[in-house]
């Protein structure tokens, strides 16, 4: 396979969602990590799913700039899904942690619920 772009593409959206899902279990089965600290890892996750984006969409044009020899299609809308579920989880994840410390710091909610 020529198409280097997609095979990053699919290597960095796997990485964005085992990063997310790594700060998830952390926050889970440490104590001492809290989820406002695990919280730290959405930004990166988000970098992480655009770029991976980003890759896919080279990956994309060249199979197209090449008339399908470059190869990698397939490779490149697997990575462009996974990128794309990366994002709106970490979106997801944003908004229960915007929703969590509002909570926490109003109505005195100190630790999570489950």
């Amino acid at each position: 396979m020529r198409n280097a772009s997609s095979v990053l593409a699919l290597l960095v959206a796997l990485l964005a969602l085992a990063a997310l899902g790594g700060a998830g279990f952390a926050a889970r089965e440490r104590p001492e990590i809290s989820w406002l600290e695990a919280g730290a890892v959405i930004p990166i996750v988000a970098l992480l799913a655009l770029f991976a984006l980003s890759l896919a969409g080279r990956g994309r044009a060249l199979h197209q700039r090449s008339l399908g020899r470059a190869g990698g299609e397939g490779v490149a809308r697997t990575a462009r899904g996974l990128g794309l579920l990366a994002l709106l989880l970490t979106l997801t994840a944003a908004l229960a942690l915007g929703v969590f410390a509002v909570l926490a710091s109003t109505d005195g909610l100190t630790r999570t619920p489950w």
